[in-house]
């Protein structure tokens, strides 16, 4: 490119709505932050965290045993 067309092409971008510096907020973006902070985790969070996981552990513990279960009983 010539250094003429590179004036054209900077000053062509500059106020470009699609420029990677356009930094307007968008919807659903109303009081975002660009490093969130970490709100204080409760022992009642993190209780229901565990139970959460260990439902989630025990529903899956169930799924592999049914499709075992299906598998061997196809094979009958």
């Amino acid at each position: 490119m010539e250094e003429s067309d590179m004036a054209h092409h900077q000053k062509s971008t500059e106020h470009d709505s699609a420029h990677p510096h356009d930094v307007r907020a968008g919807p659903g973006d109303a009081g975002a932050m660009d490093r969130p902070e970490h709100l204080p985790e409760s022992k009642e969070d993190r209780r229901e965290g565990r139970s959460a996981t260990t439902l989630f552990l025990w529903l899956l513990a169930a799924g592999v045993l049914l499709v075992l279960l299906l598998n061997w009983a196809a094979l009958i």
